[in-house]
């Protein structure tokens, strides 16, 4: 069977491979873009429900969907700009606050539903006449991987050649396991329970998050003065709140909030999944290259994952610009080691994160308040740490 040829192909329609497929033929290449769901309903109008999965979008990830056109053809209805971010811990007294006026910013960053924003960049994507569309179709076997190219044969028996191929397809990524790329994780014994909340009182545009003994919880605002809740919570703790009815749920939520926002009134459907993590020390093999959650995953702390796979994204559109860069290994080298570098970084914040506010045993809880405490007092210090967080929050 002949293949079709294409500079690059990309495996995954998601909001990280979307994107990519997008910013690659936005650079000239040909791109096939290869997605195992149905095609959604272009024409169709939004759903009036709000996802239960939800991304707080940093302002630099907010620059590169600009960039490419997408950010603006959002729904600002459907869009929550947080002005306020407010930590603090179940024990002790490690609290600190931040606020965009601190920067001279309108806000720190926005929520937006994953639902929503990935039909925004399969939109761009379906306007992009040098994108084909593989969907549903998805790869089942690489028939050649060198440093000229790859030839892949999809389930529908369609074979493409193309110079790269780009594994977006997420945490378990077949392409990933196809490639013979390892990755290593393990689980932090926690499950996540996400819902849309109503609330007596309003969430201010403020994004909260309160680590408890069992697991961080998040409030995120949504446009539609609902909180999108991510509670990670140990798993027997997980399987009580999982039991439990409506009523009995919103109780336990309002006690763990501390009533912030006073009682936690109602809830939507309600979803649960476990938490686990994992890294590989390849992201690139012959010509299969790894971007988003296909390289790395983290704790949805906040619901910031996102931002790391859209930097995955600006940076290899920087790189790879015309078809002679597309054929330099080097270039994808330099792309692997930068961004496994800054990744790792914010990762490691991440896990600093979880782990200074988890921590139970004295003096450290002493010396974590205090700490806390210096930085919530000290404006110029409080301020370059703000900045530092929005320019690398990758």
């Amino acid at each position: 069977m002949s293949a079709s040829n294409f500079d690059i192909a990309v495996v995954g329609a998601g909001m990280v491979g979307a994107c990519a497929a997008h910013a690659l033929a936005s650079n000239g290449f040909s791109v096939a873009l290869i997605e195992a769901t149905p095609a959604p309903e272009f024409d169709k109008p939004g759903a009036d429900d709000y996802d239960l999965r939800v991304s707080a979008i940093s302002p630099r990830s907010r620059a590169i969907l600009e960039r490419l056109g997408v950010w603006p053809a959002l729904d600002p209805a459907r869009v929550c700009y947080y002005e306020q971010m407010y930590i603090w811990h179940q024990n002790g007294a490690a609290r600190v606050a931040f606020d965009a006026v601190d920067l001279a910013r309108d806000n720190l960053g926005a929520i937006v539903e994953n639902r929503i924003l990935q039909l925004a960049l399969q939109r761009a994507c379906q306007r992009q006449s040098g994108i084909e569309w593989f969907m549903p179709d998805r790869l089942v076997e690489l028939l050649d991987n060198s440093r000229q190219g790859v030839e892949l044969r999809l389930e529908s028996g369609s074979c493409l050649r193309a110079g790269l191929l780009i594994a977006a397809d997420g945490r378990a990524s077949p392409t990933r396991h196809l490639a013979g790329i390892e990755a290593r994780g393990g689980q932090y014994r926690q499950t996540a329970i996400v819902t849309n909340v109503d609330t007596e009182l309003s969430h201010a545009h403020t994004a909260w998050q309160r680590f408890l003994a069992t697991g961080p919880l998040a409030f995120l605002p949504l446009a539609n003065g609902q909180s999108s809740i991510v509670w990670s919570c140990d798993n027997d703790f997980a399987r009580q709140l999982a039991d439990a009815d409506d009523a009995a749920f919103c109780a336990a939520l309002t006690e763990a909030f501390e009533s912030r926002l006073g009682t936690v009134t109602g809830c939507s459907q309600r979803l649960s999944f476990p938490l686990g993590w994992h890294s590989c020390d390849r992201w690139l093999e012959g010509r299969v290259l790894l971007i988003g959650d296909a390289a790395h995953g983290v704790h949805p702390l906040a619901g910031q994952g996102v931002n790391l796979g859209f930097s995955d994204v600006d940076l290899l559109r920087n790189l790879i610009t015309d078809s002679s860069q597309l054929l330099l290994q080097k270039q994808l080298r330099r792309y692997e080691r930068q961004r496994k570098s800054e990744t790792w970084l914010a990762t490691a914040s991440f896990s600093g994160l979880k782990w200074i506010y988890g921590l139970e045993q004295k003096p450290l809880t002493g010396l974590r308040d205090l700490g806390m405490r210096v930085i919530d007092s000290t404006p110029w210090f409080k301020r370059a740490m703000m900045q530092k967080a929005i320019q690398n929050l990758t």
